[in-house]
């Protein structure tokens, strides 16, 4: 029960990252070099309290039978890190450069990918229940795209790069989990995190971005985007990997575009119709779906 209310808080504080890029109103590269130094920076303690990133470091330079894993470890996360950063530029320039409602309900095509990789990696299998979780998420959905997707020429670039960054979610969270088997997770997101930082501060450099000056405005929103959608989001997530079917927690990540939606109404009045509250509804039933039952078994096989 403990792990399933920490899910939800993480896939709520998920959910506001798009409105949060929409309102810091600057370049891709700024937003994500000050996000993930700021969250990498805030991981250092703890990874050092928690997880072994002494003894990581400390086996580099040695000659012994622990460098084969350490280095195996740490490039297996460093991977991990890399299609971190890339999900991520795709996913804030398809908000910038799309309604927020299309950037999630595109990227809500994740749980896809994140299924087939996990198959072929994991060999995790389809349930009924996970089916049926499917099915109703799919119809909330749909209730949503029938009305607010609009693949206009304007707004082509921004949803296709959501499509983009779905994939490379999927990605992300599959060599995230193998990477979690072995590592603890504060270790693991302070150096995903510390990579993707660099990578956002390199590819800023070499297209002349300002790092700097901006209004008040821009460093709320960052500071709130560190908050909620790394730290609460992401990191709870990471966190939850070792812990949760991957299955199941991509799956229940289809409620957000309901919840975006109403931030983008309550921020930028996107139109918002009433098929937002039927999606929240089919959605939070997909997620209720895998959750009762889960609940349920974990607790009688105790």
């Amino acid at each position: 029960m403990f792990h399933g209310l920490l899910y939800l808080l993480a896939i709520t504080s998920l959910a506001s990252s798009a409105t949060l890029i929409r309102l810091a109103e600057a370049p891709v590269e700024v937003i994500g070099f000050w996000r993930l130094l700021a969250s990498a920076l805030i991981m250092l303690p703890l990874a050092f309290i928690f997880g072994d990133l002494k003894q990581h470091f400390a086996f580099l330079g040695q000659n012994q039978h622990p460098q084969t894993k350490t280095k195996f470890e740490l490039g297996l996360v460093i991977l991990s890190g890399f299609f971190f950063f890339v999900h991520l530029w795709t996913y804030f320039y398809s908000a910038q450069h799309t309604r927020i409602a299309n950037c999630m309900i595109i990227f809500a095509t994740n749980p896809i990918f994140v299924s087939l990789a996990s198959f072929l990696i994991f060999r995790e299998k389809l349930t009924l229940r996970l089916g049926l979780a499917y099915l109703f998420a799919s119809i909330g959905i749909y209730r949503l795209v029938s009305h607010s997707l609009s693949f206009e020429q304007g707004f082509l670039m921004g949803d296709l790069s959501a499509l983009l960054s779905a994939m490379l979610f999927a990605i992300y969270l599959v060599t995230g989990k193998k990477a979690r088997q072995t590592m603890a997770n504060s270790e693991y997101t302070f150096i995903a995190y510390s990579l993707a930082a660099v990578l956002f501060g390199v590819t800023g450099l070499m297209t002349g971005k300002n790092f700097t000056n901006y209004p008040p405005q821009t460093w709320i929103a960052i500071i709130l985007s560190v908050i909620f959608p790394t730290l609460l989001g992401h990191v709870l997530f990471s966190y939850l990997m070792k812990r949760m079917n991957l299955n199941f927690m991509s799956c229940g990540k289809l409620m957000e575009p309901a919840i975006s939606a109403i931030l983008a109404y309550l921020f930028f009045k996107e139109e918002m119709t009433s098929e937002a509250g039927g999606a929240f509804l089919f959605t939070s039933l997909g997620v209720l779906i895998l959750f009762i039952p889960f609940q349920f078994l974990q607790t009688a096989k105790k």
